[in-house]
């Protein structure tokens, strides 16, 4: 009988088998309805910083399609697009997603990328912009700012006192 100690290297592994499985297996296109053309489309993806200062980190890109698609991750540069590769994409089309993880650095805008119609032969694109987020620093914490009202509220009284004796 095992002993719980082997429990958790059991799962790790389970877990690491089943990603390799995820992301090894080649996963064709196949729609509900219609048939397959056989044909393949790239979904190419364009980065866009606005505020940035040049030197941002690539974004991790997730693609989303009506048939559950699974393909892995890309890295979006702004220097350079990157693209999917779809097999087997119905002669209809396809509607895909491209979303974007956030980070708090930016505030991510996807719209450009949502219900992107994917056509055998033509492909689709899209543009993931970001907008850089300036982080405030704080100069006072609560008791240097509780100190400042002291200091303003004795000013404040100070010359109210001089205003009324005049």
């Amino acid at each position: 009988m095992p002993t719980m100690r082997a429990y958790p290297r059991f799962l790790r592994l389970t877990a690491a088998v089943l990603l390799l499985l995820l992301y090894a297996i080649p996963v064709d296109l196949v729609a509900q309805s219609g048939t397959p053309s056989g044909e393949t489309a790239e979904i190419l993806v364009y980065k866009k910083w606005i505020g940035a200062s040049g030197n941002e980190e690539a974004v991790e890109a997730h693609l989303l399609c009506e048939n559950d698609v699974r393909l892995p991750p890309l890295r979006v540069h702004r220097d350079r697009p990157e693209a999917w590769l779809l097999s087997s994409v119905p002669d209809e089309g396809i509607l895909c997603s491209v979303l974007e993880v956030e980070r708090d650095t930016f505030v991510a805008d996807m719209e450009d990328c949502r219900d992107l119609l994917v056509v055998p032969g033509r492909g689709a694109e899209c543009t993931l912009v970001n907008t850089k987020v300036v982080k405030r620093i704080d100069m006072l914490n609560r008791y240097g700012l509780v100190m400042m009202i002291a200091v303003m509220l004795g000013a404040g009284l100070a010359a109210v006192h001089r205003h009324t004796r005049l």
